[in-house]
């Protein structure tokens, strides 16, 4: 006996869903959905895992930025919608809600989960279809670590989807060529109350015009708060080459228990050009130092994080010292606050170009764009005296912040540099190339979709 079962019961998916449904019926295997609020996203997750589960036999996981958001949403809503239509049709099914599982005589099921909990994720070989929701909101992009290898075994497709919350995950998605992208906005949803639309739109724009653009339009916008607001991507981030007759300047960010990071510039008159950049966890200076090396940067100036000075109560030593040891000399000039060293960063801003023919300054695009302070409160109207969030995206900013204080401060030549200084005295310098002979600073050290199922 054939069923007709309509898994988005008690409608039919919108012309713009049924783009995507299309999308995947015809081929698409990986599907990116970046789309307004109210496009209907979650909905349309959920009726196409349904569908899923009942053609493949297979688990189809839906899964949220936390397991009480996939609960409050996708089950009590969109799961329970598809479950009514089923009982309509006489459709088996057995309903687990502590473990949000719907499971069908065929063996297939659906089952809702949180990504907070990431190695519960790992190894498992029986996904026949895999949606995730608000990818932005994810505390890190698992994909190609946890996800990916989840669907090898069926050749499982998957819609990652959301609305963007800056140049984060999705952004990095889109831009990965693997997933066939679609853009909606909130206007795509035909359903939607024209009235509550409008009045949502026009709080959004009362919140600022990059709201509105984030949040209906699905526009990728620098988050509310950004500290480098004023860099321009679009007249910033442009492809240029190596300049061999500039000198390189190197700026470190020294990662405890997070990320180092490593800045690889070039001065030249009033620019400051970026024309590398490294980020790694859990790897020691030797490691950081070869990757230097293999790419036959000799830097003649070096600034970095002023913990670097700090030794080490097993070895007696400092990140610094270990670094001269390795043939790195950096420079760690005093730092009153870290609100005073942002203020002087932004100096150097309109002078900062990002390599973009280097795919490794990417990430340094993240985080100068995802860069930000916390969220402004209500009497809030200058952030400036703030320290911005420490986050993924805070450890390459904060070498940039070094540099721009250590360049100001000590007197190298170059972008902001200057013939004077008043602790100058702490290196040799010439100041028409920033070549420097570093000394040793430690000793000033400051501590209708329908599925026709057998049954």
């Amino acid at each position: 006996m054939r069923v007709s079962i309509n898994t988005f019961y008690p409608s039919e998916p919108h012309e713009k869903q049924q783009i995507i449904l299309d999308a995947l019926d015809g081929g698409e295997r990986f599907v990116l959905l970046r789309a307004g609020r109210k496009f209907r996203k979650t909905s349309l997750g959920i009726s196409w895992l349904f569908e899923k589960a009942l053609e493949t036999g297979l688990s189809c996981p839906y899964v949220a930025p936390n397991r009480t958001q996939a609960k409050l949403i996708a089950w009590r809503d969109h799961v329970q919608r598809v479950l009514d239509g089923f009982k309509r049709e006489g459709m088996p099914f057995k309903q687990n809600e502590s473990e949000l599982t719907v499971t069908f005589p065929n063996g297939g099921r659906v089952q809702l989960l949180g990504v907070e909990n990431k190695d519960s994720l790992r190894g498992i070989s029986n996904w026949g279809a895999f949606f995730a929701d608000e990818y932005d909101d994810w505390q890190e992009d698992i994909w190609s670590e946890i996800i990916r290898p989840n669907l090898i075994t069926h050749k499982a497709p998957a819609i990652i989807s959301g609305t963007p919350k800056g140049f984060r995950n999705m952004w990095r998605m889109e831009k990965g060529g693997i997933f066939k992208p679609f853009h909606f906005t909130s206007y795509d949803n035909p359903d939607l109350d024209r009235d509550e639309l409008e009045a949502l739109v026009k709080e959004y724009k009362e919140m600022g015009m990059g709201t509105y653009r984030q949040e209906i339009l699905a526009e990728y916008e620098k988050p509310e708060g950004t500290v480098y607001e004023e860099w321009e991507m679009e007249k910033q981030y442009i492809p240029f080459e190596r300049e061999y007759s500039l000198p390189i300047h190197l700026s470190w960010d020294f990662g405890v228990n997070d990320a180092t990071a490593i800045l690889v510039l070039q001065p030249y008159r009033d620019e400051l050009r970026l024309i590398d950049y490294y980020e790694a966890s859990d790897a020691n200076l030797a490691h950081f130092v070869d990757w230097l090396k293999e790419r036959n940067y000799k830097p003649e100036f070096e600034a970095g994080d002023i913990a670097g000075r700090q030794r080490s109560l097993i070895t007696g030593k400092s990140v610094l010292a270990e670094l001269r040891r390795l043939g790195h000399h950096v420079r760690t000039m005093p730092i009153p606050d870290i609100e005073s060293q942002v203020r002087n960063a932004h100096k150097f801003i309109p002078k900062l170009y990002v390599n973009k023919a280097n795919p490794n300054t990417e990430r340094f695009v993240e985080c100068i764009l995802n860069y930000k302070y916390p969220k402004k409160s209500g009497t809030a109207i200058d952030q400036s005296n703030e320290k911005p969030i420490h986050d993924e995206f805070s450890h390459g900013m904060r070498a940039y912040e070094y540099y721009c204080w250590n360049i100001t401060q000590g007197g190298v030549g170059g972008v902001g540099g200057t013939k004077e200084s008043p602790r100058a005295t702490t290196a040799q310098i010439d100041v028409k190339t920033g070549r420097q002979i570093s000394v040793d600073l430690d000793k000033w050290a400051k501590p209708k979709r329908r599925v026709f199922y057998k049954r």
